[in-house]
């Protein structure tokens, strides 16, 4: 027994015709005869009296008839309201972020994704913890952005590149007195015996290993003669005359015309990407779906 033979036994019923039942489903009139004799021998009873002049149903028929025929009622409601529910896609979706280059990239990505789904709740946190991949092990977040060569990978994590980001390659800060402050380009041998001001290691250990390990795949060990938690008051400092850094380019766009960004040599070769990072465990569907399209994006602009 199955529903085509019941939503067949429900139409003779109703008609009390074969011929008008098999017109009713399109099909042929011995369709129905046989799926009507099925049934009548899998139950071991007639469930119509008929002759060449009438159909009409048996105390069995009615009986069945009876019973039938809400429940099939109630799964066509079932259906029709399955047909009702929203088709587009839903959810929410965490991103976070604690840079400068996310920011160029983020806002035109949330807009079109938004275009493309926009029953998807999304929720942007810049993190103020320093480290983003603990904040995204804590489950803070479904995805992180950030660049790839702040990135320590780990098994649970899974990571893809989106894309080049041309404009954060490291630069020498100097304040526009110093006697390098002319050259275009300089070495960071140039950079040797120089006071630097670093980033606190306590409170931006990632900005503090940053500039360090670069320092030391120079070869030497950096003359740290202040510190601070941010970049924008390491260009205070630098402006201040009491040291130079290294900070990516992007932050020229907070200094002062007494700061000046000279690319180092091999940077310009030496361009980092920006990675999307999730937990290789998190089954969020939404996330593909931003990173796809980050991905796509990235490429088109």
């Amino acid at each position: 027994m199955d529903i085509k033979q019941l939503n067949y036994f429900i139409s003779v019923a109703k008609y009390l015709n074969f011929t008008k039942a098999a017109h009713h489903h399109q099909v042929a009139q011995t369709l129905i005869s046989h799926q009507i004799i099925a049934l009548e021998k899998e139950f071991g009873t007639p469930l119509f009296y008929r002759n060449t002049r009438s159909v009409r149903l048996t105390a069995s028929g009615e009986a069945f008839y009876n019973k039938v025929k809400p429940i099939l009622s109630h799964l066509d409601q079932a259906v029709s309201n399955i047909k009702l529910l929203p088709t587009t896609i839903q959810g929410t979706l965490t991103i976070g972020f604690n840079g400068i280059s996310e920011k160029n990239f983020l806002p035109y990505w949330i807009h079109n994704f938004l275009l493309d789904y926009p029953s998807i709740k999304l929720k942007l946190y810049k993190n103020n913890k320093n480290n983003l991949q603990e904040a995204l092990q804590e489950e803070n977040f479904d995805i992180i952005f950030q660049l790839s060569n702040g990135f320590d990978p780990n098994l649970k994590l899974t990571w893809e590149n989106i894309c080049v980001v041309s404009t954060d390659h490291l630069c020498a800060v100097i304040y526009q007195d110093h006697p390098l402050a002319k050259k275009e380009i300089i070495t960071r041998h140039d950079l040797t015996n120089e006071p630097f001001v670093f980033f606190d290691s306590q409170a931006n250990p990632l900005g503090f290993d940053l500039i360090v390990k670069d320092c030391n795949h120079t070869g030497f060990l950096p003359n740290i003669v202040a510190e601070t938690s941010s970049a924008e008051a390491l260009l205070v400092l630098v402006e201040s005359q009491i040291g130079i850094t290294i900070l990516p380019r992007c932050f020229e766009a907070f200094a002062s015309n007494n700061v000046k960004f000279i690319t180092l040599a091999d940077e310009i070769n030496n361009i980092p990407s920006l990675i999307a990072v999730w937990r290789s465990n998190n089954c969020n569907p939404n996330i593909p779906l931003f990173i796809n399209m980050a991905k796509n994006q990235g490429k088109a602009q």
